[in-house]
């Protein structure tokens, strides 16, 4: 993984960019976004209509997420995390020192962090299929999932905003700590999908690959806006 030293003493040339976050997952992350905050609030003032569809957008956009992430380009795939879970400690303690590497994809921590991340929201949207608040609304999976199915999402639909709250303040967090601490733009990074990293060797944006995700996920979509509300 091509990385670039911080903190390295006497060091005053800036790196020339390098093109790392492709524009489906520049896009799909802000989507994601979107998507949960129109989750957060829909809930909250009983918009459940409007929560059912961000629902399914956001269960369409982990699809593509997750197929990008298998065909992709180079750091946009799970191949092109750092997964190693004895890295997650060392990296974090050299963050919190400043004496840290600025990696052209996710280092450790950030690794996982995305992988909690999609795992957390794929439950939250799976459960949110099969869920019912017993008095109005029925998710569209209901009445054909087994007791067991709509028992565990009974347990997990209402818990699981927690820990998506408590990861994405995290994120959040660490998003902040590396600009003003560590001065990296991270969020700039996501808009115009430049790090001040050198030849960084991410690869091409396959247009077959795309499609075809593109593809399969308005498939997904369809198919969940077609049962009835």
């Amino acid at each position: 993984m091509t990385t670039i030293n911080q903190s390295e003493p006497g060091s005053s040339a800036k790196p020339a960019d390098s093109e790392i976050w492709d524009l489906p997952v520049r896009l799909v992350h802000w989507m994601l976004v979107l998507c949960l905050v129109t989750l957060f609030v829909s809930v909250n003032n009983g918009w459940m209509r409007l929560h059912f569809y961000a629902g399914y957008a956001l269960s369409a956009l982990l699809v593509f997420r997750l197929l990008w992430a298998l065909v992709g380009t180079t750091y946009a795939r799970f191949s092109g995390f750092d997964l190693s879970l004895k890295r997650v400690l060392p990296t974090l303690g050299r963050l919190l020192s400043g004496r840290h590497q600025s990696s052209a994809g996710h280092n450790a921590a950030g690794s996982w962090m995305v992988v909690m991340l999609l795992l957390v929201l794929g439950a939250q949207v799976l459960s949110g299929l099969v869920y019912t608040d017993d008095v109005f609304w029925y998710g569209p999976w209901f009445f054909s999932a087994p007791e067991w199915a709509q028992d565990l999402a009974a347990r997990l639909h209402p818990r699981l905003p927690a820990l998506i709250l408590a990861l994405v303040g995290t994120h959040i967090v660490a998003v902040v700590y590396h600009r003003f601490r560590l001065k990296e733009p991270l969020i700039g990074a996501m808009v115009h999908g430049r790090k001040p990293i050198a030849d960084a060797d991410r690869s091409a944006i396959s247009r077959v690959w795309l499609t075809l995700s593109v593809l399969i996920t308005v498939v997904r979509g369809a198919w969940l806006l077609s049962f009835p509300i």
